[in-house]
């Protein structure tokens, strides 16, 4: 049974997955930016269809799991009108990829390149197929997360409040970021 109050869990630990990659990424910490930019999503995609679905739905990998090619999809089914988010798949296609690096077998087995920009996405031409790439694109991925909370109906100002107590978190957010006034309350 959905008792409602899934999504609201699911969207405060989206928003603190999305603090620690946007971390991460300030840090140089690859993959771990881009698993922790999955996990931001991913709960995200789920919060969204916790409405509908159940959550052993939602953990069952034969249905969902941990897979932002299953989630994306259905949600897009569920919240997006025709191509509002269609933008975004490529990027959504490209996080999934960190997924697959989550352990160390597949890295150690082809090698990566990996590629973190905030800007201009269009470096990653510069790169040959091999060994595979790793590729995020943070201000793409700002505003997909903004986006998402406008078309699943979601104050972000209701999620991200609390991060005004926290001047760090909110430093965060803010740096580079051409969607923080849409996530953020303004400063006090």
């Amino acid at each position: 049974m959905v008792s409602g109050r899934e999504d609201e869990e699911f969207m405060k630990l989206g928003v603190q997955y999305y603090v620690a990659a946007r971390s991460a990424v300030m840090a140089k910490l690859l993959p771990v930016c881009g698993n922790l930019y999955h996990h931001s999503l991913e709960m995200f995609l789920k919060a969204g269809l916790s409405r509908h679905i159940t959550l052993d739905d939602l953990k069952n990998p034969r249905k969902f799991g941990h897979d932002l090619l299953k989630l994306w999809p259905a949600f897009k089914a569920q919240f997006a009108t025709a191509g509002e988010l269609d933008e975004f798949d490529a990027r959504v296609t490209k996080l999934q990829q960190f997924e697959d690096i989550r352990y160390p077998d597949k890295v150690l087995a082809l090698g990566a390149q990996m590629l973190v920009d905030w800007a201009n996405p269009s470096m990653e031409h510069l790169y040959g197929s091999s060994p595979p790439l790793y590729h995020l694109h943070v201000n793409d991925l700002d505003r997909l997360i903004a986006k998402l909370f406008v078309v699943s109906s979601r104050n972000p100002l209701f999620f991200t409040s609390m991060l005004g107590a926290l001047p760090h978190a909110r430093e965060i957010i803010t740096r580079d970021n051409p969607v923080a006034d849409q996530l953020l309350p303004p400063p006090i």
